[in-house]
């Protein structure tokens, strides 16, 4: 495959339009300069530049306080150490970064954070309690340390179009992190064991289910799975990517921050809010929103095929939550994992394989505007109100993000041990990648730094070109809406218990009655000031709306 490296130069353009496309939604005039006066070059290289001929006072030493969760690499300490020498003139800092299992990682920080205790530099994400905590004033506000000179590698990499995408109650509380506006989820196959059951590659969700009763007729059960665990059971898998969410906001693009996840639903133009609703409510409930959206099953259908590629999970698949094995035939993941997904195949099995199965149609043909996108990231850095060290944490992100050479330490490792390059935008791995298999996801993505890992096959590598192309986008509705939960922060609290304890249930297929399980939920929720949260939720919608939000 020809390598055209036009990824990140394609997102840039994608970042541009957000200057046009925001305007309207934040009334913003305009005191920050145009998009690409950042930089020179999608590296930012006159970052770099002025970092390397900074000479700036000598600082105090401090040591910054990291929290990250997941497993932490065996060669952490060994970049961070790397890290401390390359920037010991500059900085004068150390590093302490501690992970957490991301089962526990959610409930420490909340607790870490109530009490104060002294963090410099955590991770969150709206899909946990980012709005939350950011109501209770648990984190910095950092509009000052971005669009700012003294700060060249953040203003480099974090154009003023991508922050105000990002913003929470217009400003920055929290950094994105992200690569690509999307990455697109996928099934991936054994290649190997779909060639020995003699069948073509799977395209469909038929050819999927067939090449999963393969694997349940041929190989042993209690050694081997059809589907070996993955993201959350199932991620995206069996969502509805028929209809755009032009005028609607559910599943697998849900608003957060609302404890129990609603479907929010628009007018056809835009508008007014209809109305919002949530699992296990009544029919009723439904029938003053347009066809198709006039239907609970339009919804939550997927619950049905859940429950009927139930047999193909593990014995105990919420003890799997999270959780992928190369003991299975198949397991759902994103692009950006494929390849590492692979060489840990390959360690276990050097003779097998993996291919992808992109089960969106339309994204599976490459469509334009196949993509649904709000233009923000998922997942964030946050500056703690606990830290001491607020100037000094953006003086370590300002060097983390001054030059491709830092970045690619902290994403990647040191170079020539952990990776090599691949040309300009591509990167190799070696047998001592694993060592340093660093969660980027959590704190180095960027649009313009992120490398592309070229030991992807080349299917892979060109729906990554795909995601990277702005036509491949489409605008979701309320892109640029952000809940603020502090006026039902009590009601949250009360029913968010509740919702997540039966939802996992639902989403691993257990509960062949989840209908009657939904609605039994729904009045204990009803009981606990759900309807709180309801009207609240299409109050601030609507007042988003009429504010000229879109």
């Amino acid at each position: 495959m020809k390598r055209k490296g036009k990824g990140p130069t394609a997102l840039l353009l994608v970042l541009t339009l957000l200057a046009t496309l925001t305007a309207a939604c934040t009334g913003n005039e305009g005191n920050a300069p145009e998009a690409g006066e950042q930089t020179e070059g999608p590296n930012g290289a006159n970052a770099a530049e002025a970092a390397d001929n900074a000479a700036p006072p000598a600082l105090d030493p401090v040591e910054l306080k990291v929290k990250l969760f997941g497993e932490k690499p065996t060669d952490m300490d060994a970049v961070v150490a790397e890290f401390e020498s390359r920037s010991k003139e500059a900085l004068n800092t150390t590093l302490d970064v501690t992970f957490d299992v991301a089962a526990e990682y959610r409930n420490k920080l909340k607790l870490m954070l109530a009490a104060g205790e002294e963090i410099d530099l955590a991770f969150d994400a709206p899909w946990w309690d980012l709005n939350a905590n950011v109501s209770k004033g648990y984190y910095h506000e950092l509009d000052a340390y971005f669009n700012n000179d003294d700060y060249p590698g953040l203003k480099a990499a974090f154009t003023p179009e991508y922050l105000e995408a990002n913003k929470i109650d217009g400003h920055i509380y929290a950094i994105p992190v992200t690569n690509t506006f999307y990455d697109i989820p996928v099934v991936l196959i054994r290649k190997d064991l779909r060639e020995k059951y003699g069948m073509e590659p799977v395209d469909s969700y038929a050819d999927l289910k067939q090449f999963l009763d393969q694997v349940l007729a041929n190989e042993n059960p209690k050694a081997f799975v059809p589907w070996g665990g993955g993201r959350n059971t199932w991620y995206h898998v069996f969502a509805n990517f028929d209809t755009k969410q032009t005028h609607y906001r559910a599943f697998p693009f849900e608003i957060t921050g609302t404890g129990a996840l609603f479907n929010l639903v628009l007018s056809e133009d835009g508008k007014q809010v209809l109305g919002a609703t949530t699992l296990g409510d009544p029919d009723e409930a439904y029938s003053g929103f347009p066809a198709p959206l006039n239907e609970p099953d339009f919804f939550y259908d997927h619950y049905d095929t859940k429950v009927e590629y139930r047999k193909y999970l593990p014995s105990d698949p919420l003890a799997q939550n999270q959780t992928t094995t190369v003991e299975g035939g198949a397991h759902e993941t994103t692009l950006n994992s494929v390849a590492s997904d692979r060489q840990k195949l390959k360690e276990t099995y050097p003779d097998a394989d993996y291919e992808i199965f992109v089960y969106n149609d339309a994204v599976r043909a490459m469509e334009s505007g196949a993509i649904a996108t709000g233009f923000k990231a998922w997942n964030f850095l946050t500056v703690p109100k606990s830290s001491k060290n607020v100037e000094r944490t953006m003086k370590f992100l300002d060097w983390v993000f001054a030059s491709p050479d830092h970045h690619d330490l902290f994403e990647l490792g040191i170079e020539g041990t952990h990776w090599e390059k691949d040309g300009e935008r591509y990167y190799r791995v070696t047998e001592q990648t694993p060592d340093y298999a660093f969660p980027a996801y959590e704190m180095t993505w960027n649009p313009q730094l992120s490398r592309i890992n070229g030991n992807n096959d080349e299917e892979t590598l060109k729906y990554i070109e795909y995601e990277y192309d702005q036509d491949s986008y489409y605008r979701m509705a309320l892109s640029g809406f952000t809940f603020n939960p502090e006026n039902v922060k009590n009601e949250i609290a009360k029913v968010q218990p509740k919702f997540d304890e039966l939802r996992p249930v639902l989403e691993a297929g257990l509960d062949p009655e989840w209908r009657e399980s939904a609605g039994k939920l729904n009045a204990q929720m009803r009981a606990l000031g759900l309807e709180n949260i309801r009207e609240e939720l299409i109050k601030q919608a609507q007042d988003y709306l009429d504010s000229g939000g879109q």
